[in-house]
Order: C-alpha cells, then sequence, then structure tokens
C-alpha cells in the first residue's frame, strides 16, 4: 500500500518558509490548529504536488496565486515535496533493487513556469500523472479528496450521478476518458489522412499530368533537334561533295 511519509512545502500559500511533515503514522493523521493556521493550505498542498489541474479546487485563479507573497517577502516560487512509501515499487515500476521511497516535487515560478521533479530528477508532467495513475492515485478525480460538503452532495445524487461517481471512484472512468482521447485523437489523424488524399487528387495529380505532358513536348522537341542535326549532317555532306564534283568537272575543262 502507498502511503505518505513525509511532506515539505517552501513558499507555498500560507507557508512562507520552508516546512516539512516527517514521520507520518501510515494508518492515521489528523490536522488540528486555529482558524488561519494553515490546515486547509497543507491539504492543498497536497492536491498541488499530485498533479491538481483545476487550481478552483484549492481557491486560485492562477499558478502566481500559489506563491506566498506579502509585505516584507515576495517570494520568486513555491515549492511542494511528497514523499511515499511503498515496499513494491521496486518490483512494479523502476526495476530499481531496495526501492521503497520516492519523492515528487512540484515547483512553480512567479514566471508562471510549472516543473516536475522525480526524486531530484526533472521530468515531464504527463509522466508523473501516468505515474500516479498507476499506484491508483488520481487527485484530479473530483471523487478522489474527500472534502467539506462532499458527503452531502453525494447522498442528495439521482441514479445517474451515483453511477458516474462510482466510475469514477475505483477508476473507470479514467479508462472511458483514455478511451474517448484516443478515438478523437484516430479521428483527427483520419481526417488528416483525408485532406491528404483530397490534396493529392486535387492539386498533386494534375501537376504531375501537366509534368507528364511537359516531358512528353520536350521529348519531341529532343527527337526533333537530333533529326535536324542528321540533316543538317547530310546536307553538308552532300554539298561537300557538289563542291567536289565541281571542282573536278573545272579542272578536267582546262
Amino acid at each position: 500500500m502507498v502511503v505518505i511519509n513525509e511532506i515539505l512545502i517552501d513558499g507555498f500559500k500560507s507557508y512562507g518558509s520552508k516546512t516539512v511533515f516527517s514521520n507520518l503514522d501510515p494508518n492515521f493523521n489528523s490536522i488540528t490548529g486555529i482558524n488561519g493556521s494553515g490546515k486547509s493550505n497543507l491539504l492543498d498542498s497536497i492536491c498541488f504536488v499530485l498533479g491538481l489541474s483545476n487550481l478552483s479546487v484549492i481557491r486560485a485563479s492562477k499558478l502566481q496565486d500559489l506563491i506566498f507573497q506579502n509585505e516584507k517577502i515576495q517570494n520568486k516560487f513555491a515549492l511542494v515535496s511528497i514523499t511515499l512509501n511503498d515496499k513494491n515499487f521496486s518490483k512494479k515500476f523502476f526495476n530499481f533493487e531496495n526501492l521503497e521511497k520516492i519523492c515528487f516535487t512540484r515547483k512553480i515560478l512567479t514566471s508562471g513556469k510549472n516543473k516536475y521533479f522525480l526524486n531530484g530528477t526533472a521530468i515531464s508532467p504527463n509522466k508523473v500523472l501516468n505515474f500516479l495513475y498507476s499506484i491508483n492515485i488520481n487527485i484530479n478525480n473530483p471523487h478522489f479528496f474527500v472534502r467539506q460538503g462532499h458527503i452531502m452532495r453525494i447522498v442528495r445524487m439521482n441514479s445517474y450521478e451515483l453511477l458516474q461517481t462510482v466510475e469514477a471512484a475505483f477508476g473507470i472512468k479514467l479508462y472511458s476518458i483514455k478511451k474517448k482521447n484516443a478515438i478523437d485523437l484516430i479521428e483527427k489523424k483520419n481526417e488528416k489522412v483525408k485532406e491528404i488524399g483530397n490534396l493529392l487528387v486535387d492539386r498533386i495529380q494534375p501537376q504531375l499530368k501537366l509534368l507528364g505532358k511537359s516531358d512528353f513536348i520536350f521529348q519531341k522537341m529532343e527527337f526533333l533537334r537530333n533529326k535536324n542535326n542528321e540533316w543538317t549532317f547530310i546536307y553538308r555532306s552532300i554539298d561537300k561533295e557538289n563542291k567536289k564534283i565541281l571542282f573536278f568537272s573545272e579542272n578536267k575543262k582546262k
């Protein structure tokens, strides 16, 4: 089972300085504190580092809103690292020996750049999300993380909405989305192939025919040019022979 071992927050929302939550219990943890102490922001940091794409869930309109700012401190970045623990990591995914912990880091800059790291090495967001999906972590699933009011919304759902919720909770909807994306991609590729086919018929083939005609005309011209050279050679030979005959005739008369 995958569990959270450690969380590091630096410059994220209300956490202006580096804060580390370590030695978390593998079975149960609770967050307590007065209003404004950063309880919700800790949960938001977990969602953030696990690849959350809908920022409105953590009460932000753009990535830069997540960087800690006040009158005295103007942070240039926000960073969250989470260490996951599972004894089966080396067997299932990475083919590394004795690998039980992996660390994901997500860093954002004031410029809006968004970077991911796996054990300190830069990695693409898609690879991070695909790996998390493979261990059944999908933070973008609206039912993966239970928040305030979530239970009441489920109670009020109709049968179709409940079915959608169950499919999303068990990860079935994720594969439906991937299937739909794959079908959409295939349709786009087919449209592109069709466009290329139309281009071939409407524009390229007529050009090829025109080139074929031009080549035929060129061959005819080349044939006539060769014939003309032959005739010229024959004419010159005849003229040369005529001059010889005329020369002998004049000498004979003399």
